[in-house]
């Protein structure tokens, strides 16, 4: 049977709400003899909490609910390892949902982490979707406090932790110019994102810096699945003029062209210079290590929990944008033009 808050009480000899307290904070009004007595007695008894009856009671439960898209993509777990490290520093547990991109799995899950009375959120909105703005609204009427990781919610300002990722498109680049590179293709995320949108923009910017012409044919759109085939990717390749080097949105649409371009008998970076952007293990560990634009991922994850916190303690602050750096990590999947 298990042991109750009465149980312990009555092996200390100590009142319920004494008890209590101890256990589920660190009243400054006891000595460190009682709470050393208090939580052994608790150990001894096996002893644990009821969360769900301090929250009915309004309490804190020290949950926090984060709700991530896909973990089967390296790129989430990364960012997860460092909020559930700095959630654990301060006492809190995470209740972790996947959405797997649809937006009514998205709905029903933030339903499901409400009734759970979480202390607040830590999302990654599924981008250029609107189906669910209702849904943020209610959170942001609410006040219930919410972190955004990568996607910002149109017209609902909740706090947003991103990456730099215009200057990152920069680095990728500018890199493959100094290598000679003026046929620079750009693979795109298919969606009207704001991740999309400042890459695109940091790729068209390192063009005009390096003064080479942007050319819009040369901005592809790649497959959302990685297995897809690249007929028109490698079209490009047989004709006239085609591109010297590409610069992929992700590491894994830099691993979707590295994948077909081995198939089609194209070599990296003999035929083709190839720079990813996130720091995948997938491109790690290809044949040709993957040249990409570091995320420091981790550091998301610390920071987004840190705001969040920080919104739990000052429900009525401004809001707060934080954007991480990125850095070229150099492998082998570029070399100079002609090389």
């Amino acid at each position: 049977m298990t042991s109750t808050l009465k149980d312990v009480a009555k092996y200390v000899g100590l009142s319920i709400s004494t008890v209590s307290n101890i256990l589920s904070s660190s009243d400054s009004r006891y000595n460190k003899g009682t709470k050393e007595r208090v939580k052994k007695a608790a150990e001894e008894l096996d002893y644990y909490p009821n969360k769900a009856a301090r929250a009915m009671k309004g309490q804190k439960t020290k949950v926090i609910g984060v709700l991530v898209p896909d973990l089967a993509n390296s790129y989430f777990p990364d960012i997860i390892h460092g909020i559930e490290h700095e959630a654990d520093k301060n006492g809190y547990q995470l209740f972790l949902c996947q959405t797997y991109y649809q937006e009514s799995d998205e709905a029903r899950k933030i339903s499901l982490l409400r009734q759970h009375r979480v202390d607040g959120f830590i999302l990654f909105p599924i981008p250029f979707s609107h189906h669910n703005k209702k849904v943020f609204e209610k959170l942001k009427k609410g006040k219930l406090p919410v972190v955004c990781i990568d996607s910002k919610i149109e017209k609902v300002s909740f706090d947003f932790v991103g990456t730099e990722d215009y200057e990152g498109a920069k680095l990728a680049v500018s890199h493959l110019a100094e290598l000679g590179h003026k046929k620079i293709l750009c693979l795109s995320f298919g969606d009207e994102s704001d991740v999309r949108s400042e890459r695109l923009r940091g790729y068209k910017d390192a063009l005009r810096k390096n003064k080479i012409k942007f050319n819009k044919k040369f901005v592809l759109t790649a497959p959302w699945e990685t297995d897809a085939p690249a007929d028109f990717l490698l079209s490009l390749f047989k004709g006239k003029n085609p591109p010297t080097a590409i610069f992929a949105m992700s590491d894994l649409l830099a691993v979707w062209a590295y994948r077909n371009f081995k198939k089609s008998g194209m070599k990296i970076p003999k035929n083709v210079s190839l720079v990813g952007f996130g720091d995948l293990h997938e491109g790690k560990f290809l044949d040709t290590p993957l040249t990409t634009v570091a995320q420091n991922k981790e550091e998301m994850g610390r920071k987004a929990i840190t705001l969040l916190l920080d919104r739990i303690k000052k429900p009525n602050s401004r809001r707060k944008e934080l954007l991480v750096k990125t850095k070229l990590i150099e492998r082998k999947s570029c070399a100079p033009i002609g090389a």
